[in-house]
């Protein structure tokens, strides 16, 4: 792989591995006691909330329309791939890296280190980011922000659609097993076996 590939790939490891650890911290804590978890969506204040399970079907889906040759990533695509970086960065900057060596025990080879440089690696991809990309990425973080568009507004890339889009990422609360539990190249055998486990464990979070 090359470095854009290997960081990217990387990116989607750590979400992965902030989600399911969300997923895994909200299961346990049936009496809501301990302080709540941020899933690797939370950097976008709208998404905030995103139940674990529905991150883990957009993490996921968007993985699998990068590994379609030819396929174009929508807005909201580049938006998840944004937010993966920014959770392999935020694991590069923390002093102890227990979950970043879980990032690289992936099932594929990575010639770039899990060293102190993750964080600034992350930042150098980003600025190689496409000027098309790098355009839609910011007009969607825009819209993305504190505050929705009013109903009535249609301007920028974000259409009505994808507002609705949105909000219904938020309120939804079963995700697609197809998505969850069909993922190739980027989870281990023993991280997809986990997955069924709990799944099959906590009934209801799966259709």
């Amino acid at each position: 792989m090359s470095f854009p590939d290997e960081m990217l790939y990387a990116a989607f490891r750590a979400a992965f591995v902030v989600t399911l650890d969300c997923m895994l911290r909200e299961s346990l804590d049936q009496h809501h006691l301990a302080a709540k978890t941020s899933g690797f969506l939370d950097v976008y204040p709208v998404l905030k909330g995103t139940a674990p399970q529905i991150q883990l079907e957009c993490l996921l889906q968007t993985w699998d329309h990068l590994q379609k040759s030819g396929s174009s990533l929508s807005a909201f695509d580049n938006c998840v791939v944004h937010a993966a970086y920014e959770a392999l960065a935020k694991m590069g900057e923390l002093t102890t890296r227990p979950s970043l060596s879980n990032v690289w025990k992936g099932p594929l080879v990575m010639a770039t280190a899990a060293d102190h440089w993750v964080a600034s690696k992350v930042r150098a991809v980003q600025l190689l980011t496409d000027e098309k990309s790098a355009l839609e990425l910011a007009q969607m973080q825009a819209e993305l922000a504190d505050k929705l568009p009013d109903s009535g507004t249609n301007s920028g890339s974000c259409s009505q659609r994808t507002v609705d889009d949105l909000i219904s990422i938020v309120g939804r609360w079963t995700a697609s097993a197809a998505i969850v539990l069909g993922s190739e190249k980027l989870l281990t055998d023993d991280e997809q076996e986990l997955l069924r486990a709990f799944f099959e464990e906590q009934t209801g979070l799966l259709r």
